[in-house]
């Protein structure tokens, strides 16, 4: 009796058991959704396009039943992302694209390349661009048999970049392979790369369609029947395809992947319903810290380097976590400098006479219209790249290049976590930009008063700060070899040292007649780089009275006038007034002007 008792309780919680879970499998399998992630980057003057091609993505998915998570610059910041990815069977990305092969790099970067490009700090703008590269995207979870589509990217389809030779077949097959391994160790079954077609289509097939993504593939409207396949390198067991518009160039399609269909992609939903609203973003508003204008430890010479220090302006710097990077942008102002519409030749009074020996006008063939391309090249001074600092008393120290060309550029620091995901806005704020002059080896800056006014025909003495800006000396040596009183030998050859020059030049504005420019030796110490002095230049101010403009300039004896090698001329602004000379008044003595500001 005993026996039967315990038997049928042990049957009956069996029972219990089987049941329980009969119930929960279909009910957990229902729970889940087949999620589309749509991410668009900053991508400049084309994101508004590519957010229209992620929209018709975006519908199709929506007419098919799917949970749709849109994530569009300027709003596109890497925690969102990762949000909007996670447990996805279909991810769409439009924008920068960054792989390897390239000319940027010796070897793969797994921190930057063969990922996406993303906003930095949300809400700013669509130019600047952050790329997370393998190494990020590795760890995300996306849902198993997940399908990802990348549309008008550089590098993901075998192509370069605008501007840049294409490469080799073999370059190709790398950037394919290279671009689509992250995706794949992070659930990505199959790697979809169109340069041209927008992802529209890819969506609709794979949640309406039966067949393979490989059949989908071959099947697009952008297809050229130049197909070949590779076996990956990078990811065993997988297939890299391409279809280049030509046999062996024009690398435009891709696909990887190891065979899975549209039903398998629906089948492995793993989006949870609901809402998917943006994480939050670390800040350190809260440790009330602040800081000074960047500070550099050497003179901004284009292509040099030099240490840079974010000093603590408020706070302490240990309320600056441990790990913090900083990524440093240089973004060139561009003066406007119109250029004068030539004058269109005068038309010829028609003849009233009859028209003999006729010819018809050699007419220039008007060429077809170019190809619209939507896979453009990053803007100068976009991409932000986070490096690691040193955290020192007085705050925040890194090495930085300065650009390449010599120019006017912003300097935008922001600050990152040890993952290299910016704070928010808000952190940002509490750092400066500053605007750099950046010179040549050779440059000159002053200080010098903006404007002026003087009396017509008066003698003035200006002061001007100036600065050698640059990494060379202005003065040069040259050998002299006098001859001797008979003509005929030659005494032993001496250096001597020829002294750079400071010239103001008067230039009228209406057609005035301008005195001969005056000029002044400079001192061997300012000739050194990093040398500043402050001089005086004598002038005879114009005898008509109008408005001038006075150009101060450095000439070199071995490089002539600084200002032809990039360096601007200090503009001085100058009102001449004509003036009442009392009979019998002595001659003024020269007028000398106000002390300057420092030179910048």
């Amino acid at each position: 009796m005993h026996n039967r008792i315990v038997r049928s309780l042990t049957l009956a919680i069996a029972v219990t058991i089987l049941a329980a879970t009969a119930i929960a499998v279909p009910a957990a399998a229902a729970s889940r959704v087949t999620r589309v992630a749509v991410i668009v980057g900053p991508a400049g003057s084309v994101t508004p396009r590519y957010r229209a091609l992620a929209d018709d993505a975006a519908k199709v998915a929506r007419d098919a039943g799917a949970q749709v998570v849109t994530v569009y610059s300027p709003n596109a910041t890497w925690p969102a992302v990762k949000r909007a990815v996670e447990g996805a069977s279909i991810v769409v990305y439009l924008g920068h694209g960054n792989g390897w092969p390239s000319p940027h790099r010796n070897s793969l970067y797994p921190r930057t390349q063969n990922g996406f490009g993303l906003n930095p700090v949300g809400g700013r703008n669509d130019r600047e661009v952050q790329y997370f590269g393998e190494a990020s995207i590795e760890k995300l979870t996306m849902a198993s048999n997940a399908v990802v589509v990348f549309s008008h990217l550089c590098y993901a389809s075998g192509n370069s970049e605008p501007g840049i030779a294409e490469g080799t077949p073999a370059d190709a097959v790398q950037r394919v392979d290279n671009y689509a391994a992250g995706f794949i160790r992070a659930g990505a079954r199959a790697v979809v790369a169109e340069t041209a077609l927008g992802p529209a289509y890819y969506v609709k097939s794979i949640l309406r369609g039966r067949g393979s993504v490989e059949a989908i593939w071959n099947a697009a409207p952008t297809a050229n029947g130049h197909t070949f396949a590779v076996a990956s390198s990078r990811t065993p067991g997988y297939t890299l395809q391409l279809d280049p518009n030509r046999v062996a160039s024009g690398f435009v399609r891709s696909l990887v992947s190891r065979g899975v269909t549209a039903a398998q992609v629906r089948a492995g939903a793993a989006g949870v319903p609901g809402v998917v609203g943006p994480p939050p973003l670390p800040s350190l508003v809260k440790e009330r810290v602040r800081f000074k204008e960047p500070a550099f430890d050497a003179l901004p010479i284009a292509g040099t380097s030099t240490s840079l220090t974010l000093a603590i302006a408020k706070g302490r710097v240990d309320r600056v976590p441990a790990g913090t990077e900083v990524s440093i942008r240089w973004d060139p102002i561009i003066l406007d400098n119109p250029v004068p519409t030539p004058k269109p030749d005068p038309t010829p009074e028609p003849s009233t006479g009859p028209v003999s020996n006729w010819a018809p006008t050699t007419q220039t063939p008007i060429p077809d219209a170019p190809e619209v391309d939507l896979v453009i090249p990053e803007a100068e001074g976009s991409v932000v790249e986070p490096v690691k600092v040193v955290r020192e008393s007085s705050g925040l120290r890194l090495t930085v290049a300065y650009p390449k060309a010599p120019g006017l550029y912003r300097l935008t620091a922001l600050l990152h976590t040890a993952e290299g995901v910016a704070y928010d806005d808000a952190t940002q704020g509490l750092l400066t930009p500053v605007l750099v002059r950046v010179g040549s080896e050779i440059a000159a800056a002053y200080g010098a008063p903006s404007t002026l006014k003087l009396e017509a025909g008066d003698t003035v003495k200006v002061p001007v700060r100036v600065l050698n800006s640059g990494s060379q000396r202005w003065d040069t040596e040259i050998a002299s070899q006098p001859t001797t009183t008979d003509g005929l030998r030659r005494a032993p050859s001496r250096m001597i040292t020829v002294p750079a020059r400071l010239v103001a030049t008067w230039v009228s504005t209406d057609g005035h007649a301008v005195p001969v420019p005056a000029n002044v030796a400079l001192a061997e110490s300012v000739s050194a780089p990093g040398g500043v002095v402050e001089t005086e230049v004598e002038l005879v101010v114009p005898g008509d009275p109008g408005e001038y403009l006075l150009l101060i300039d450095v000439i070199s004896a071995a490089n002539g006038p600084l200002s032809s090698l990039g360096s601007e001329p200090a503009i001085v602004r100058v009102t001449v007034a004509g003036r009442l000379v009392p009979t019998l008044a002595p001659s003024p003595a020269p007028t000398t002007l106000p002390s300057l500001a420092p030179a910048p």
